[in-house]
């Protein structure tokens, strides 16, 4: 399958229709095909979003018009990863996913840690596991432009992840690796990711977005949905790592449900792809939840990356934290739009909200956008973002010290994302980001921003 450009353009509703109805399939049980065809209809009512959606006003999606795309999980063709491109340990359990097939990373997994791949689930799980995840897959809202690529989806949800974790366990850590970049091949893939934490249970969960670099592959596109259930007291460590070729497109979606005194931590950590996106929406359902989202993405060239978010405070007694950091060189463009939302009632809650970034060139952008609507009264909450080029004064004490142009800026910058990276307790794992940042590191040339 593969998404090829239209020699004689018809127009969108046209093309992206008949790509879903060719991808479509009327395979399980009767309910799930009733999803499907539910999320199919929205998707073709609402159409891609454009640059009037508020939530995409600043990604724009003009080159995805101009498609006749090809929809699905893929061929199953297998694709060469080596092992020393591979950032995080595999030694754990987990799968990777590469020509459109999981396969699982380990044989052997700890006592209370299920791992299945959705077909699996379907076929393999009793009455009341399937009960909760029709439940899950049902409550995803579908309506709207801005959650297109959600419902696109849904309508051609056959395949992704399963991973439950029993209650009182504490599962350690689990792998997905998401490989793209099959020779010759230009597909767009959907897949759906589904993680449940039972009361008291604990998990670190890796992902890892990783194209080849062979230079072969024609640029391709991954659609994932994630959906989180945390029971109460329960812990998700969630680490993204997204490591993409120059070609590549990756919009991510996911939800978060947080029960009474659980907490979900995320950190990512974006240097690559062309396009990318990632929206994030956590709802703190349960008293005294709580969530911290942390993130870096390094960019040059023409690559694009929007993080869109969401925490939704929705009882008392509740915290959440975003702090993110950006560094934009060559053409590039960063996003940042997040939104924390107090409801009423919702008092006690505490929200901080941090967004800084760095322009290392004339032409690189930054849009940051931190939002706060509160309808509680005793509430504390926080908010800033600040854009800008690199000390000049620090770069001046750094060449005073013998450091010359380049390094004194790098060196800068490199502190400057280590902010994020620092806030990991894993320090051999904050020693691989820190130098997966510095490589991705805008060239510092006499034509950037604040240089000679």
């Amino acid at each position: 399958m593969s998404l090829t450009y239209t020699t004689n353009p018809e127009s969108l509703a046209d093309n992206w229709r008949l790509a879903v109805n060719e991808a479509g399939s009327a395979d399980g049980p009767q309910w799930l095909q009733s999803l499907r065809s539910s999320a199919a209809a929205s998707f073709l009512q609402y159409g891609l979003p454009g640059n009037k959606d508020e939530a995409w006003k600043y990604t724009s999606l003009r080159h995805l018009e101009k498609l006749k795309p090809q929809l699905g999980q893929g061929d199953a063709v297998a694709a060469d990863l080596k092992q020393d491109s591979i950032l995080i340990g595999t030694s754990g359990p987990g799968f990777r996913l590469a020509g459109g097939e999981f396969t699982p990373l380990a044989q052997t997994h700890p006592d209370g840690l299920s791992l299945l791949t959705l077909k699996e689930a379907f076929n393999e799980s009793g009455p009341e596991i399937s009960k909760e995840l029709r439940s899950l897959l049902e409550s995803l809202s579908l309506k709207g432009r801005g959650l297109a690529f959600e419902a696109l989806n849904t309508a051609l949800l056959k395949d992704g992840l399963v991973i439950r974790v029993a209650a009182g366990v504490d599962a350690g850590s689990s792998n997905i690796i998401w490989h793209q970049g099959e020779a010759g091949l230009a597909q767009f893939r959907n897949f759906r990711v589904i993680v449940i934490l039972e009361n008291d249970a604990k998990l670190r969960l890796f992902e890892q977005f990783q194209g080849a670099r062979d230079g072969l592959g024609n640029g391709q596109a991954l659609n994932i949905v994630s959906q989180f259930q945390l029971g109460e007291r329960s812990e998700l460590k969630h680490i993204r790592i997204q490591n993409e070729t120059g070609k590549n497109i990756l919009f991510t979606s996911t939800e978060a449900g947080l029960a009474a005194d659980s907490f979900y931590r995320y950190h990512g950590f974006d240097v690559g792809g062309a396009l990318v996106r990632h929206r994030m929406a956590c709802q703190l359902a349960g008293q005294g939840a709580r969530t911290e989202l942390n993130g870096a993405f390094v960019l040059d060239g023409q690559q694009h990356v929007d993080n869109h978010i969401c925490v939704d405070h929705a009882v008392p007694g509740c915290s959440s934290e975003q702090f993110f950091r950006g560094v934009m060189g060559g053409h590039s463009r960063g996003v940042f739009n997040g939104k924390a939302i107090i409801r009423a009632g919702a008092d006690g809650s505490k929200v901080r909200q941090s967004n800084a970034n760095l322009l290392l060139s004339d032409t690189a952008e930054i849009d940051t956008k931190p939002e706060l609507e509160i309808y509680a009264d005793e509430v504390e909450a926080s908010h800033g973002a600040t854009v800008g080029q690199l000390d000049e004064l620090a770069v001046f004490y750094l060449r005073s010290r013998g450091l010359d142009e380049r390094d004194a800026r790098k060196l800068l910058t490199s502190a400057f994302c280590r902010t994020v990276t620092d806030r990991l307790s894993d320090s051999k794992l904050v020693e691989k980001l820190a130098g997966l940042l510095d490589q991705a590191m805008p060239a510092f040339t006499h034509g950037q921003v604040g240089g000679e």
